[in-house]
C-alpha cells in the first residue's frame, strides 16, 4: 500500500489498482494516518487519511469494508475525478498500514530531514518514539477489533 519513502516521497497504491500516487513530505503520512487509523478502530468509525501529490491531493476515506480514493486537482473547479472505489476493509488497511510504516520505520523517521533539522538535538529519537508508539498502539487495535469485522458481524 506505502511504498519505501525517499527523498520525502512515498507511492501509495491500494489494492490491485494500478493507479498510484506519489504523496510528498508536505504531509506527515506516518504520524498522522497512524493516529487516523488507531482513532478509527478505537470509535470503529469512518476515517480519512489525505497526502499532497505536488499536484493535487489524494484523499483516501476508509469505511467498515470498502475504501474510497478521490484525487482532487489543485485549482478549484467544482468536483473531483479518479473516485475508485476498493474492497479493502478497515481492519486490512490498518495492518497494511502498519505493515508498511514497521517495515521502513527508519525511513518513516526520516521522512522530512528539513523539519527534522529545525526540531534540534534528539529530534529523530522522538520521532521514532512517537511513530513505534502508534504503531504499538495500532497493533494491540488490530488484535481486539478483529472479531468485529469476522462474518456475522455488523455495524449499527
Amino acid at each position: 500500500m506505502l511504498g519505501k519513502p525517499e527523498d520525502g516521497w512515498a507511492l501509495f497504491q491500494l489494492g490491485s489498482e494500478e493507479t498510484a500516487y506519489d504523496l510528498s513530505y508536505v504531509t506527515d503520512v506516518a504520524v498522522e494516518w497512524l493516529a487516523q487509523a488507531i482513532h478509527g478502530l478505537t470509535t470503529l468509525d469512518v476515517f480519512s487519511v489525505h497526502g499532497y501529490c505536488e499536484p493535487g491531493r489524494m484523499v483516501c476515506t476508509v469505511s467498515y469494508w470498502c475504501c474510497y480514493v478521490i484525487f482532487e486537482d489543485d485549482d478549484r473547479a467544482p468536483g473531483c475525478h479518479g473516485v475508485t472505489q476498493l474492497h479493502v476493509s478497515m481492519l486490512d488497511f490498518c495492518r497494511m498500514l502498519h505493515r508498511d510504516i514497521s517495515e521502513n520505520l527508519d525511513d518513516w523517521v526520516n521522512w522530512n530531514e528539513g523539519d527534522m533539522e529545525a526540531q534540534g538535538d534528539g529530534a529523530e529519537q522522538r520521532r521514532k518514539a512517537e511513530i513505534r508508539e502508534k504503531l504499538d498502539a495500532l497493533a494491540r487495535l488490530i488484535e481486539e477489533k478483529k472479531e468485529d469485522f469476522e462474518e456475522d458481524h455488523c455495524f449499527i
